[in-house]
């Protein structure tokens, strides 16, 4: 199974005007075979939020790729509850209270036979895209309220995080997005991804991580950024085991 990663993170209009760092990172790790990719969108009222989600990040895409059989051997919930006892680890190393450090989680995984894992807390969204089209592949999860989401400093992201397994096939994508990039790439009435999803995906299918990583960029500045005032951040996973001929 061969596989390309494109992703693009912009700070918000809100949080330039006020200063604020990028609350959304990514991470991007490629080891033994393995590649993996991490987005986490740290909490707006959190403080050191942004340093929160780029650790988990990082600590999840390098750990997926060095213990990716492991992982899959494991039952789903029991995987799920260490990922986050490893994501908390790790935040409590930082300099700064575990509950400033707050953030949802979106990560894949996958491996050269095409196993992969995929996890998701909080309200970003997960879109799958093949040759039938685009689907919701995890849909976000707020709160009571559409502005409350779940994070992995919870005392029940347990009770909130979705793991799903299986073995990719044939050619298709997968889009990690925050909430902020999904005003414009999930129709959140409908529960449905936008066309520009399927778009996007066949952009990495014809073309290169760079090329479209660049692409990803220039589209997020002039067309997503516009609609919306939070962090936007996108990953585009691309497989294919080259029983379908390159678009």
């Amino acid at each position: 199974m061969n596989y390309k990663i494109s992703h693009v993170v912009r700070t918000g209009r809100r949080h330039q005007a006020e200063g604020i760092p990028c609350q959304d990172q990514i991470h991007v790790c490629r080891e033994g075979g393995v590649v993996c990719a991490a987005l986490a969108d740290g909490a707006g009222s959190r403080a050191s939020s942004h340093i929160g989600a780029a650790c988990v990040t990082a600590a999840v895409a390098a750990l997926a790729c060095e213990e990716f059989e492991g992982w899959w051997a494991q039952e789903d919930r029991k995987l799920a509850a260490r990922i986050l006892r490893r994501c908390l680890e790790e935040l409590e190393g930082q300099p700064y209270p575990v509950y400033e450090l707050a953030s949802t989680l979106l990560f894949f995984a996958a491996d050269g036979a095409g196993r992969y894992l995929s996890g998701h807390l909080g309200d970003g969204v997960q879109v799958r895209v093949t040759s039938e089209g685009a689907e919701v592949f995890s849909p976000p999860e707020n709160g009571e309220f559409e502005n409350e989401t779940f994070f992995l400093t919870d005392v029940d992201a347990l009770d909130h995080f979705r793991l799903c397994r299986g073995r990719l096939a044939g050619r298709g994508s997968l889009l990690l997005m925050s909430d902020g990039m999904g005003e414009s790439l999930y129709e959140r009435r409908t529960g449905t991804p936008a066309h520009a999803c399927s778009t996007i995906a066949r952009w990495l299918w014809e073309g290169e991580e760079t090329v479209i990583s660049r692409a990803l960029e220039e589209n997020t500045e002039r067309l997503f950024a516009p609609r919306s005032a939070d962090d936007l951040s996108l990953v585009v996973i691309d497989w294919n085991d080259g029983s379908e001929r390159e678009a």
